[in-house]
């Protein structure tokens, strides 16, 4: 006898086959790429859902922990390969389809061949290029655990069947994938899963907005309406005597009768109102059902505060704001790894494995706030300055650093003869 590890009950039937919701089956049906495209272009929900998580990963950008002239160094080549908007714009297809690609272009002769760092000097890399999924397609995954390029594919193939390393490529991925061998080393997009909840919230808004004319109606009740109706002269006589009735309503604010509504050869006058209490309820339970799906909180979602008494909405955006730092971390960094290392000989002429970075916080703080942890770091230096804890000239070096990082001060970075971030 087999036994199934779930809840049953014996009276009401739960677990059993007088279970209604034994039947329920997932299937898959993957959504096509016209429909995903449609949605993304004339829904503002699916579109807002795609967008908002790479601008967000992005939007503070990274601070490069390394001395200016260096720091300067790298952004200068992130500026000439416009990186930022490069990867805004794959982290978005990726969302959308599935998967996206970067191109790193050094004007080799045979991009099928690898791409050695090494061999990377100052100013070398030319290009990247964005490529959406349909534009590059997968070779087969390498199975040798033993390789570098272990779970990635061996080769990529882009328009005209040019061939390419995967050391020129960084692959993008949307939502992930069961088992990488189910697909094509790409994922699926996000709107995979969030589309139904997306298309529930976006028809409750639809069918409310479509009983809005319906909100006030005059209804009349007429003897004899059907016997009127019966002979084309009727129907016209009728429809003119109240399209007539109308318009005396619309310009005079009155409606004109026979009879005195009680008897049975007298018209009814009667207007009904619908109730809509309920309905902006309902609207923003699907909407919040959607935000949740989407992992993003109704308060960035729809740029609304949140309703209730003492709600601020501070705890919903701080957990979004750690989702996206996580985000950053495990996802993003891993992915432009590979670039990043390309991006340093670009900049410097030489690697340097040192070098790190930092996300900045998507949480800025307020000008009250800056002052106030401003005067908290002040008085830590001057503590460390009266113990002779760290040595003046260093702990002058770091205050400077400090201040010129800080944006407390406009114009001391230049002033300190040194450039600003």
């Amino acid at each position: 006898m087999w036994l199934a590890d779930r809840l049953a009950n014996l009276v009401s039937g739960l677990g059993g086959q007088r279970d209604k919701t034994t039947g329920n089956l997932h299937v898959h049906v993957p959504r096509a790429r016209a429909e995903l495209d449609a949605a993304y272009r004339d829904n503002w929900l699916a579109r807002k859902v795609v967008d908002i998580v790479p601008f967000d990963m992005l939007r503070e950008w990274r601070a490069w922990q390394a001395p200016p002239e260096v720091a300067a160094a790298l952004a200068a080549s992130e500026e000439r390969l416009s990186l930022r908007d490069r990867l805004l714009r794959a982290l978005r297809l990726a969302r959308l389809h599935g998967g996206a690609a970067l191109l790193i272009g050094d004007g080799a002769p045979d991009p099928g061949l690898p791409l050695d760092p090494e061999t990377v000097g100052q100013g070398a890399l030319r290009y990247l290029h964005v490529l959406p999924r349909a534009a590059i397609q997968a070779g087969p995954i390498e199975r040798d655990p033993l390789s570098p390029w272990f779970g990635e594919p061996t080769v990529y193939t882009i328009a005209g069947g040019q061939a390419v390393h995967p050391s020129r490529v960084v692959r993008l991925l949307g939502a992930a994938l069961p088992d990488a061998e189910t697909g094509d080393a790409f994922g699926d997009s996000v709107l995979q899963a969030l589309l139904e909840a997306i298309d529930q919230a976006s028809a409750a808004c639809a069918h409310i907005a479509a009983m809005l004319p319906e909100a006030k109606q005059d209804v009349i009740s007429v003897p004899g309406l059907s016997q009127a109706l019966s002979t084309e002269d009727g129907t016209r006589l009728l429809t003119e005597r109240f399209a007539y009735a109308a318009r005396m309503k619309g310009l005079f604010g009155m409606l004109l009768l026979e009879g005195d509504g009680r008897s049975p050869e007298g018209e009814r006058y009667q207007q009904k109102q619908l109730d809509f209490s309920g309905l902006p309820e309902v609207a923003r339970l699907f909407l919040q059902v959607a935000a949740g799906a989407a992992d993003i909180p109704v308060t960035r979602l729809l740029g609304q505060s949140p309703a209730g008494l003492n709600a601020t909405g501070e705890s919903d955006l701080r957990n979004y704001h750690d989702h996206i730092a996580a985000r950053q971390a495990v996802e993003l960094t891993p992915a432009i790894a590979r670039l990043d290392r390309l991006l340093i000989r670009d900049a410097l002429g030489r690697s340097d494995p040192a070098l790190r970075y930092a996300w900045r916080p998507l949480a800025q703080a307020s000008e009250r706030e800056k002052a106030e942890i401003g005067r908290l770091k002040a008085e830590t230096a001057a503590t460390l300055a009266r113990e002779g804890v760290v040595p003046p000239a260093v702990l002058g070096r770091g205050v400077e650093g400090w201040l010129s990082a800080a944006d407390l001060f406009p114009g001391i970075a230049a002033a300190f003869g040194r450039p600003a971030g």
